[in-house]
């Protein structure tokens, strides 16, 4: 009797200390699902059609017709030059063409004459060469005034400064009697076409880009306005960037249902780069990485954890597919915190 009282308080006396030593841990039960894998990365809105409008000649601004923020059409006059002295050389070439059209009428006229004599033996071979020379001398001082014509022409229309497109004139650098040398900066126009939203991402995510993923859209003014749109270019180049380190743009237009955006405006971007289904899904939190790409996990097995080497595939930010290592409805220990090893006595939470 004494015996078997001994054995009961001692067996007893086990499974409290079993009970005690056991780490209290949460679990989670490994399931099938879907995995979106996602960037989440700041994009900023850009137009690429933005010109710089310079000075073609040196000369005194004249008149101002457009200011910082105007909008314009194609052709629209921005500013005007002083034109005098372009407009007096385009007269003077104009008068010095007809003078030398009228040598050129005159010549051939005195040429047709000479080869009429020489057929009739009344002008010599010579003096046919010489009225030949002199109509091939009118004809090309002819041409050199219709270039000297041109290119005053050209220094007249070079006077206005036109916006090459529809858009918005961004900055205004000149003002009105403000004398100006060629090649001066005078105004920026950005195109009314042509916006569209800029990101840098990875250049380890580059193979994963492809045109038209999808990209889910939130402004930064308000983070309760989503919208939608599709990758549409991808950068043939890796930048540096001083933040991201080596990086490949991206770009996309704002998308249907886009709000309102403003050149310079930052946009939050949600790539989806893959998505796979009904896979084998295991949150990231119950997985821990030995080496690069090398994780382990800890199975509740009755009350102990049992260590695997297990293998995923495609991640989100918050779970990942497992490829290998576990099974469906295994219980998977979260750490938590806690320093867990193979066949250490664990408890479950309830």
């Amino acid at each position: 009797m004494l015996a078997l009282l001994l054995v009961v308080t001692v067996a007893g006396t086990y499974v409290l200390q079993k009970g005690d030593s056991a780490i209290m841990v949460d679990t989670v039960s490994v399931a099938r699902g879907n995995i979106d894998s996602r960037l989440q990365l700041t994009g900023k809105v850009i137009n690429d059609r933005t010109v710089i409008l310079t000075a073609l000649l040196d000369g005194e601004i004249m008149a101002i017709r457009a200011r910082e923020g105007d909008v314009v059409k194609a052709g629209s006059v921005l500013a005007e030059l002083d034109s005098r002295q372009a407009k007096a050389l385009l007269d003077k070439a104009s008068a010095e063409l007809v003078l030398q059209q009228q040598a050129v009428d005159a010549s051939s006229r005195n040429y047709e004459r000479t080869k009429l004599l020489f057929r009739e033996e009344n002008a010599s071979e010579q003096a046919l060469d010489d009225s030949l020379d002199a109509r091939l001398a009118a004809e090309a001082s002819l041409q050199a005034a219709q270039a000297t014509l041109t290119l005053n022409q050209l220094r007249l229309d070079n006077a206005l400064i036109r916006s090459p497109y529809d858009g918005t004139v961004i900055q205004q650098s000149a003002e009105t009697g403000q004398w100006l040398e060629a090649g001066q900066a005078l105004f920026t126009v950005v195109a009314t076409e042509g916006m569209v939203i800029e990101t840098p991402v990875n250049a380890t995510d580059w193979p994963r880009l492809s045109v038209g993923q999808k990209v889910e859209l939130t402004s930064e003014v308000n983070s309760d306005i989503h919208w939608s749109s599709m990758l549409d270019w991808i950068a043939p180049t890796v930048t540096d960037d001083d933040t991201e380190g080596k990086v490949v743009a991206v770009r996309f237009p704002p998308g249907e249902g886009a709000p309102a955006l403003l050149l310079g405006q930052e946009v939050d971007v949600d790539l989806s780069l893959e998505q796979v289904e009904d896979v084998l899904v295991v949150p990231f939190q119950a997985l821990q990485e030995e080496t690069s790409g090398e994780f382990i996990a800890f199975v509740l097995q009755g009350d102990r954890a049992e260590q695997r080497n297990v293998s995923i595939g495609l991640s989100s930010l918050s779970e990942a597919e497992v490829v290998d290592g576990l099974i469906e409805g295994d219980e998977v220990i979260i750490p938590g915190g806690q320093q867990l090893h193979d066949g250490l006595v664990v408890s479950p939470r309830r």
